[in-house]
């Protein structure tokens, strides 16, 4: 399904390097994790951080994988590229920006540093589907997923545009120009209760959501270490 507010002209052209990646994967770990009191990128997750899993399932989608981050020393143990915002404290937008402009591919899957149960077959599925719609994002009952959705590179002049008069809405973007939208129940077939777009925002929630994946071990991406004798019976 193509969601288009306003006319809108992509135009697409193929890269003549050919070891240029196809698939780039830009993970956002800037934000400032006021409501988790700590950085929640880096917090407890089995035997890793929270984002390991994160970059876990996008390099099982992507040729290549970025960070995007302000301060890159607590990500250099990744042994990924970590770029920073163009103009840092603006939120996710900004962190938008640098990611078209730094990642190789001519689309970007942008995703959030802090949904461990990421689901690599979505983010395949969400790649194949054909469509000229400058975005890629999924739908649930609770609205659109901008930090779990795929943009384009002919975005940038329009986000910096958009950040040169103040608006930083990811949201607004993503309802102000064409988006194939990926439906419920698409989504339902591959993951059951949207649960791979939950997002850790606070302790409580961690604590949760870790609780749930040792109980449902098939939730996790398959390299994560989730062991039998975790598992709560």
């Amino acid at each position: 399904m193509i969601l288009n507010h306003q006319s809108f002209l992509v135009t697409v052209t193929k890269s003549p390097n050919p070891s240029r990646p196809s698939r780039s994967a830009a993970i956002l770990a800037g934000g400032k994790s006021r409501r988790f009191g700590s950085n929640k990128a880096l917090a407890p997750w089995f035997s890793g951080h929270v984002i390991d899993a994160v970059v876990q399932a996008a390099m099982d989608a992507c040729q290549e994988v970025i960070i995007i981050a302000n301060e890159p020393e607590p990500y250099s143990y990744s042994g990924l590229p970590v770029f920073p915002d163009i103009l840092p404290g603006l939120g996710p937008l900004a962190g938008l920006q640098s990611a078209l402009r730094h990642a190789k591919a001519e689309k970007i899957f942008l995703l959030g540093c802090d949904m461990p149960l990421l689901n690599p077959e979505l983010l395949n599925l969400m790649w194949e589907i054909p469509t000229w719609a400058p975005v890629v994002i999924p739908g649930t009952p609770h609205g659109l997923e901008p930090l779990h959705a795929i943009y384009h590179k002919s975005l940038l002049p329009i986000v910096d545009h958009r950040i040169s008069a103040g608006n930083l809405s990811l949201q607004s973007l993503v309802r102000d120009i064409p988006c194939h939208i990926v439906s419920p129940a698409d989504i339902l077939k591959i993951c059951p209760s949207f649960k791979c777009f939950t997002s850790v925002n606070t302790p409580e929630k961690l604590a949760r959501l870790e609780k749930f994946a040792r109980t449902n071990p098939q939730s996790c991406h398959e390299s994560l270490p989730i062991k039998k004798d975790w598992i709560i019976d």
